[in-house]
Parts: C-alpha cells; sequence; structure tokens
C-alpha cells in the first residue's frame, strides 16, 4: 500500500510543499483528503503541546478516515519536528509503514534537543524562567534547556553567550560518541552573527556529521521563545 506525508507546519520553514500543511491556506481535513485521493494511507506528522496546536484536530481525523490516516504525534517541534519529517520522506516507498513509525520512534528516543535564549521576557511568559534568571541574562547568560520526554527540562542551565554553540555541539557530541549524525539548527534573528561560524566548527570537531542543516527560526517560534535564541536537533543513525 503507497504510504503518502503529511507534518503540521510547526516550524518548518518550507513553502509551497504539498506535504506540509498550512492552515492559512486549507483546513487540515481538507489537506487530508487531498492526500488520501492518491494515496492509500497517510502518515500524520503533528506536534504535541505545548508546541503543537493541532493534535486535537488530527486525532478527531483519525477516527474520521480509520485505518487510512496513520497519526504520529511527537514531542518535537522545530528542526525536531524537520527532521522527523525529511526521514520521513526519505523512507516513503522503501519501507513498511510500521518501519518507518518505528524508525520515528527511535529518532524521538535517541536524538537530543537543545534551545538557548537571552530573552527574559519572552520565557517568563512561557513559565520557563526561574527565579533570578533575569539578573543572570543581563550578565550575558543564555537560558539552555533539554528536551526531556515531552517537557523542557527546569531549570534551564546558564551558559554564557559565546560558549552556546559549542554546547550544543559538546553535548550532542558525548551522547551519540562517533555515530553518524544529522544536525538541524534554527537560528533567531537577534542571535550573535558570529555563532554560525562557531556551529560549523564545533559540529565538525565534535560530530561524524553526515548532514547539517542551518535556517533562520520561524517567526511562530521566535515569538514564543525570543529572537535571542538558538533551536537545535540532532539524531544518530
Amino acid at each position: 500500500m503507497e504510504l503518502g506525508l503529511l507534518s503540521e507546519r510547526g516550524g518548518l520553514s518550507r513553502e509551497n510543499d504539498p506535504f506540509i500543511w498550512d492552515p492559512i491556506k486549507e483546513s487540515l481535513e481538507g489537506a487530508c483528503k487531498r492526500l488520501l485521493a492518491l494515496y492509500d494511507r497517510v502518515l500524520l506528522l503533528m506536534t504535541r503541546p505545548p508546541f503543537g496546536a493541532h493534535l486535537a484536530l488530527a486525532e478527531a481525523l483519525r477516527e474520521r478516515y480509520p485505518g487510512r490516516l496513520l497519526l504520529h504525534a511527537t514531542p518535537l517541534f522545530g528542526p525536531g519536528l524537520q527532521a522527523l519529517h525529511e526521514r520521513a520522506e526519505e523512507l516513503l516507498g522503501k519501507a513498511e509503514p510500521e518501519d518507518v513509525l518505528a524508525e520515528l520512534r527511535r529518532m524521538e528516543r535517541e536524538g537530543r534537543l537543545y534551545l538557548a535564549s537571552a530573552d527574559p521576557e519572552a520565557l517568563g511568559r512561557q513559565g520557563w524562567l526561574p527565579p533570578g534568571g533575569k539578573l543572570v541574562m543581563r550578565l550575558g547568560f543564555h537560558a539552555l534547556f533539554a528536551l526531556e520526554g515531552e517537557h523542557l527540562r527546569l531549570p534551564p542551565l546558564p551558559v554564557p553567550e559565546g560558549q552556546v554553540p559549542p554546547a550544543f555541539a559538546e553535548f550532542w557530541g558525548r551522547a551519540f560518541a562517533g555515530r553518524p549524525v544529522r544536525a538541524y539548527l534554527n537560528l533567531g534573528k537577534a542571535a550573535p552573527p558570529s555563532w554560525r561560524r562557531a556551529l560549523e566548527e564545533g559540529l565538525k570537531a565534535h560530530l561524524a556529521l553526515q548532514k547539517a542543516r542551518l535556517s533562520p527560526m520561524p517567526r511562530d517560534l521566535q515569538e514564543r521563545i525570543g529572537a535571542k535564541s538558538l533551536l537545535g536537533f540532532a539524531y544518530p543513525l
């Protein structure tokens, strides 16, 4: 049976992609119907709350199209969702649907998502800023969070601004111990320009890098975590 793919935008920056749902252009059911007319089954990738807002709608559609919509709800968002989407695309037509789902679950289990921000107002709105956190940021530190299960670990780790890119690379390097790695990163528009070079050098130094993607952070994510930020997900093959 031929399998199609549909992901919510959730931070994905690709425009006019028929396999990424754009809620401004069509309803979720309309997007599913469009693909169900072309494929026997459709794999629907949706981010869980708090970063995903459409999971309940997707669950209702799965009940409306039993056996034809395969829903995979993930805690990953932004570059993490992008990694899942691209890996699923890669496996379509080469693996059974159950094997594709198993690979996505492995990526969630073995991959690591980190978020760093120096925007105390944005973090405060999310309830992620510990007492004294605003003062620490005024001293030049970023709050670095790790996704554990379905939640960001609190309190965050204070990291000096210049050490944020190396910290991402070093944490991933220790976690993956020489295995081939793919890394996906979103850079906020107010992040230091020097971070691009630091990321390139750090990833090459600490990882057996097979692929790396560095993209501007989408507006919806910047509004939530601040523009002076870095968000990254990496997973081993």
